[in-house]
């Protein structure tokens, strides 16, 4: 027996050897199907990629070596516009604040290219007046903006401007507004990206209302800004009870004719006054006036009405 296997111990051996020799042979041979499928793997005949697959099997190393440099490639191919843009900051008039973002498109190809980018917004954003974008399809909240002519690495720059639409004022909060993404005459795309607008922060505004002391059917009219942020703008709401007419053409009358607003937009710093005088008809003697500042939900002071006897 003991004969026997190292008989069988002895034939084992010559032929590990043979398989050993063989496999030079074999490994001389991987350049050759390597540079073929270096032809394939260039997307143009997806049947020679299939019929490679079935010459070398997925375990042979000189498959893998072939295979794994045209992969990489392809997964690091730049994408041809790249954008980049800042939070939207909404100031202004407080009941529709607004503000310009700054987009820029960068062409990262390697050859000149009509740069553009898509806008879609949220649905209580727009876009003001801008003769760069212009409407796409039919949802009011999608704009394709541009056509640039950028050559390799160049960029352009443009200002589009952002306007709350929601019909209520709102404060103090920070939301998603929207993305853009670069994009080409022929539906070639970069990345998305997202930016998010800052609604004006909620503050203190003082009202003072006094009669004037010369002509009873007049007031002075003081609101000074005891926040810490500076105001953009407000307004003053004048309530007009039956036979009280405001006079001043300042104050915009409401439809129904009940009530009118002055709308204050030159600018308030923080701890500034802002002074005006308001003149009313009150023929049938004096009443009493209703005055208070708006938007209401900005401020968190109580002291933003007045109540005076006019006339």
């Amino acid at each position: 027996m003991l004969v026997l296997a190292t008989s069988l111990t002895a034939l084992a051996v010559p032929a590990a050897a043979a398989a050993s020799s063989s496999a030079p042979a074999a490994l001389s041979s991987a350049p050759a199907a390597s540079s073929s499928s270096s032809a394939a793997l260039s997307f143009s005949s997806p049947a020679s990629a299939s019929g490679r697959g079935a010459a070398q099997p997925a375990s042979s190393p000189a498959v893998r070596g072939s295979i794994q440099p045209v992969t990489r490639v392809a997964a690091l191919d730049p994408e041809p516009l790249s954008v980049k843009l800042t939070d939207v900051v909404l100031g202004g008039d407080p009941r529709r604040p607004s503000a310009v973002t700054k987009v820029t498109v960068t062409n990262d190809s390697t050859q000149a290219e009509r740069a553009g980018f898509t806008l879609s917004l949220v649905s209580n954003l727009t876009i003001g007046s801008s003769t760069d974008c212009a409407p796409t399809g039919d949802t009011g909240h999608k704009w394709t903006c541009g056509g640039w002519d950028l050559a390799p690495g160049k960029s352009v720059t443009v200002g589009v401007p952002i306007v709350a639409a929601q019909p209520e004022a709102v404060f103090g909060i920070k939301i998603y507004a929207g993305t853009v993404q670069g994009i080409t005459p022929d539906g070639r795309t970069g990345l998305p990206q997202d930016f998010a607008a800052t609604y004006p922060a909620k503050t203190t505004l003082k009202l003072n209302v006094v009669r004037d002391p010369l002509d009873p059917q007049s007031v002075q009219v003081k609101a000074t800004n005891a926040g810490t942020i500076p105001l953009d703008a407000y307004s003053l709401i004048v309530l007009t009870p039956t036979g009280v007419k405001v006079t001043s053409t300042a104050c915009k009358p409401s439809d129904d004719g009940q009530w009118c607003e002055v709308y204050r937009n030159t600018g308030l710093a923080q701890g500034a006054t802002d002074t005006f005088q308001l003149h009313l008809s009150a023929p049938n003697g004096p009443r009493d006036v209703k005055f208070y500042l708006a938007p209401t939900a900005r401020y968190t002071n109580a002291d933003t009405t007045a109540l005076v006897s006019v006339g």
